[in-house]
C-alpha cells in the first residue's frame, strides 16, 4: 500500500484542486455577509496581525503534538513521552499511519477547544451575549491553524509527510480535507449562510470538469503523437 501511495496522490490533486475552487467560490459570498460574520472575520485579521509579528510558535507546536498524541489514543496507539520546546517537539509513539502523521495538519485542536468550551458552557448559562467573543475565538483559531499549517508546508518535507506516504501523498490529501473542514466550520458557525447539498455539489462538480478535461488532454496528446509517429 505504501507503495501505490504516490500514485494515489497523483490521482487525487486535480480532486484537491478542484475542491480548493469550489471551495473559495462557495465560501467567499458567504463569508462576504459582514453583518453576519464580522466577529469571524474580526478574529482571523487580529490572527494574522499575530502572525506577522512572529507570535505564537510554541503555542503551534504544543498544538501539533498534542494533535498527533490525541489522534494516536483515538486509534489505539499507546503515546510514550510528549515533548514541547519553543520551535519543536515530538511525541514518542508505539507506532503510528497516515491519520497520526497528518492529524495536525487538517485538526485545527484550538478551534475544536473553543468549540467545546461554548458548548459546555451553553450546558450552564444563556451564553447568547457571548456569540460574537466566541466567533472572534474560532475565526482566529481558524487563520492560527490554515496560517501556521502553510507555512510548515512550504518549508522543507516535514517527516510527518514521510511517515504518511511522501509529499505527492500528502499534500493534495491535506488539501482536500482542509477544504472540507473550512466548508463544515462555516456551515456549523452559521447554518443559514452554507447548504452543505449545494456545496457538495460545486465540489464534485468541479471535481468531474477538472478530469474530463484531463481525459480530453490525454486524447489529445496521444493522437497527436500517434499521427507524428506515424508520418
Amino acid at each position: 500500500m505504501q507503495a501505490l501511495k504516490p500514485a494515489i496522490g497523483v490521482l487525487l490533486a486535480p480532486a484537491a484542486l478542484a475542491a480548493a475552487w469550489a471551495t473559495g467560490a462557495a465560501l467567499a459570498p458567504a463569508l462576504g455577509k459582514f453583518g453576519v460574520t464580522f466577529p469571524l472575520l474580526g478574529g482571523a485579521l487580529a490572527c494574522l496581525l499575530f502572525h506577522w509579528l512572529g507570535r505564537g510558535r510554541r503555542l503551534y507546536v504544543a498544538a501539533h503534538e498534542l494533535t498527533h498524541a490525541l489522534a494516536a489514543v483515538l486509534v489505539g496507539v499507546k503515546v510514550r513521552r510528549i515533548a514541547i520546546k519553543k520551535n519543536s517537539g515530538y511525541v514518542l509513539l508505539d507506532s503510528t499511519n497516515a491519520f497520526i502523521s497528518l492529524a495536525p495538519y487538517f485538526v485545527p485542536l484550538y478551534t475544536l477547544l473553543v468549540a467545546a468550551l461554548y458548548w459546555a458552557a451553553g450546558r450552564f448559562w444563556d451564553v447568547l451575549p457571548l456569540r460574537p467573543w466566541f466567533l472572534a475565538a474560532a475565526g482566529f483559531t481558524l487563520a492560527f491553524h490554515l496560517l501556521h499549517t502553510a507555512d510548515i508546508l512550504s518549508g522543507p518535507v516535514q517527516s510527518d509527510l514521510k511517515k504518511a506516504g511522501g509529499p505527492v501523498f500528502s499534500l493534495p490529501l491535506l488539501l482536500l480535507l482542509n477544504c472540507l473542514g473550512l466548508a463544515a466550520a462555516l456551515k456549523m458557525l452559521f447554518p443559514g449562510l452554507l447548504s452543505l447539498r449545494a456545496y457538495g455539489g460545486a465540489v464534485l462538480q468541479a471535481q468531474g470538469a477538472a478530469y474530463a478535461w484531463l481525459y480530453g488532454a490525454a486524447i489529445e496528446a496521444l493522437n497527436t503523437a500517434r499521427i507524428y509517429f506515424n508520418k
